[in-house]
């Protein structure tokens, strides 16, 4: 079957070697290009661009729409440093190599009869971008996916391997580092037994869905909800936990979903509103009672995650969830202007407090409020607008999401981290020759 038209070229390494993300918004040029098979290979080159005052990036798998894994000297992909290592299930724990794509290792858990307490949306990342990131799913019952990590192994900026496991508080400064810290090569994480998840889907007023915006993220241990602007109702998703079988649709329709709606029809209807903008209310309106869909079972990490949609841009505000439906409610008004044309839900996902130094959900519950949107004018006008009202409440960018073109600098962030200062200090400890530094760690960290 063809891989969907929707999708760029194989990211992040392209055919003349450069960098390019998957949403083909950021771009860059490397020195060279390495993809090493072991811990010692991993080692060497950064050992080799250290004495030539070199840098090093790890690539991931190219799935952050910020630049935060751009490279700017020797790129690293760790492709064939991936797979699982090994489960043992009386500790609830999985090792496994950092490389490793989500959707590979979902389906390693599987096989055995087991799987992550948490999945995101997607599952095309590496297991050491997402955690590195923040990156998440939706429950205030388990943290984001830097949460299950209960050690690692990295190569640090001297070379040398080392292993950050519980309870030594390093952890919690490399559990998210934006890849500051070392090249992550192994990480073990916290998983269980295999799950079915009951998914329902709830449609609201969006007026009722602003007022009970925290009771409704608290109405079951996975809840999400999607509004899509110039529609008269939101959708609230559900999942709880169930003994029932799979029901019958998940493999039929999830190909219908990739390989004919994402692939084909969205993408038509996207170039439809491309052309002509003033359309989008109208399709949205239209589109959005589509949202829905009756009760089904699946295994739990194909009911929580979604179909690859087409190429778009998004960005992501963690805000407390205490004032969620503060930001809400003046953000429904924001995206019916006419300026602004998003053709994608707005998604708001739920994140329990950790205590990882650099996550967005770092000491508080929060809602991550995400505007996506793709192919029409004026995006870079609306996210701007979306964050001078997402910055008062105040809010935490999402690490993988665009920050660049909507100004977030270090001097802005540091105030939105306590435990920055500590950060630093280790980051001056395994790297202090700064062999990872890049142009994304400079701008949001502090010197």
């Amino acid at each position: 079957m063809p891989a969907p038209s929707g999708l760029p070229p194989r990211p992040p390494r392209t055919a003349d070697d450069r960098f390019l993300n998957w949403a083909g918004t950021v771009s860059t040029r490397p020195s060279s290009w390495r993809e090493p098979t072991s811990e010692d290979e991993v080692a060497g080159l950064v050992a080799e661009a250290r004495e030539r005052g070199g840098r090093v990036r790890v690539v991931g798998a190219g799935h952050s729409w910020s630049e935060v894994a751009a490279p700017n000297d020797v790129a690293v992909s760790l492709d064939r440093l991936a797979g699982l290592v090994s489960l043992d299930p009386e500790r609830g724990l999985a090792t496994v190599r950092a490389g490793t794509r989500l959707r590979d290792l979902n389906a390693a858990l599987a096989a055995r009869g087991y799987a992550l307490p948490i999945v995101g949306s997607i599952a095309a990342q590496s297991l050491a971008g997402a955690t590195a990131t923040g990156t998440h799913g939706s429950s205030l019952v388990h943290g984001n996916l830097a949460s299950l990590v209960r050690a690692m192994k990295l190569v640090d900026g001297r070379g040398e391997l080392t292993t950050l496991a519980e309870p030594d508080p390093r952890l919690l400064g490399a559990r998210v580092s934006l890849g500051a810290l070392g090249v992550v090569t192994e990480l073990t994480v916290r998983v269980e037994p295999a799950f079915q998840l009951l998914c329902t889907v709830e449609r609201v007023p969006v007026s009722a869905a602003v007022r009970g915006l925290e009771a409704i993220a608290r109405s079951a241990e996975y809840v999400k909800v999607w509004w899509l602007p110039h529609a008269r109702h939101a959708y609230v998703y559900r999942y709880e936990r169930t003994r029932l079988p799979s029901s019958p649709w998940p493999a039929r329709v999830r190909w219908v979903e990739d390989h004919l709606v994402h692939a084909h029809v969205f993408p038509a209807v996207v170039a439809l509103e491309g052309r002509a903008p003033r359309l989008v209310p109208a399709v949205n309106w239209l589109v959005g009672p589509t949202l829905t869909h009756g009760p089904r079972v699946a295994p739990s990490a194909l009911a929580l995650s979604t179909p690859m949609p087409f190429v778009h841009r998004e960005t992501e505000a963690a805000v407390p969830l205490a004032r969620a439906s503060e930001a809400f409610e003046r953000l429904v008004p924001l995206l019916l202007g006419r300026a602004h044309h998003v053709n994608m839900p707005v998604e708001l996902r739920f994140v329990p407090a950790d205590d990882a130094w650099l996550s967005p959900a770092h000491g508080a519950d929060t809602c991550q409020v995400g505007v996506y949107a793709g192919g029409v004018p004026g995006i870079d006008e609306t996210f701007a607008a979306f964050w001078r009202v997402m910055r008062e409440l105040p809010a935490r960018p999402h690490w993988g999401k665009e920050l660049a073109r909507v100004g977030h600098d270090a001097e802005e962030l540091a105030p939105l981290y306590p435990r920055l200062a500590e950060l630093q200090a280790l980051r001056a400890e395994l790297d202090p020759d700064r062999v990872f530094e890049s142009p994304f760690l400079q701008r949001v960290l502090p010197p």
